[in-house]
């Protein structure tokens, strides 16, 4: 009966070790380092955007701290959905490593997916960050096209120029109502669709 009891003792234990091991935060390299106002209180907030080197496919984690008036960080937004990790699929997947910016109260993320350049500008409304708009500009070469997405008014504008010139070749405006507006936490910039 001892023997037993120590034995289940013991694989208890090594179950508990196992179970802390795995919620171990392995996101520990900071690669991007933010600090604006985010959240219209004039203290300023911090956004890091974090690499996991461990796992082998290098995901990218955002976090969102607001700063509280006892001068303490807290937690507000922790989100791997948004952006695709380095090496999906055991090889670099040619996604840039994001830029973030805190400007007027926006956070913008700045991401290379394929031959398209996005910035995507969230602003925080009733205890979430909100999709505000989507920017996207791709060349092939000879032209540059640069797509617009207000998620507010609906307006999408599509603007096809030749390269280094202000003429234009094409432009196309639609109307598109998104409700509710996507919430940073569940958005997945790589699938960011403007048609």
């Amino acid at each position: 009966m001892t023997k037993t009891l120590l034995i289940f003792f013991i694989l208890t234990q090594i179950t508990i070790y196992g179970q802390t091991q795995k919620l171990k935060d392995t996101f520990t390299i900071t690669i991007r380092n933010e600090e604006g106002d985010l959240n219209n209180d004039g203290l300023i907030d911090k956004v890091l955007l974090k690499m996991d080197t461990i796992n082998e496919t290098q995901p990218l984690k955002l976090e969102i701290y607001f700063l509280q008036k006892d001068r303490k960080y807290k937690l507000n937004v922790s989100t791997e959905k948004l952006m695709r990790p380095q090496y999906p699929n055991g090889k670099y997947g040619g996604d840039q490593i994001p830029d973030v910016l805190i400007e007027e109260g926006y956070l913008f993320i700045g991401s290379e997916i394929g031959k398209n350049h996005f910035w995507h500008k969230f602003k925080f409304n009733k205890g979430y960050f909100e999709l505000h708009e989507i920017t996207n500009v791709v060349w092939d070469g000879k032209n540059t096209t640069e797509t617009e997405f207000n998620l507010l008014t609906g307006k999408r504008t599509e603007i096809t120029k030749p390269l280094s010139s202000e003429k234009i070749l094409k432009q196309t405006t639609k109307k598109i109502i998104v409700k509710p507006l996507p919430k940073i936490n569940d958005f997945r910039a790589f699938d960011s669709k403007l048609n």
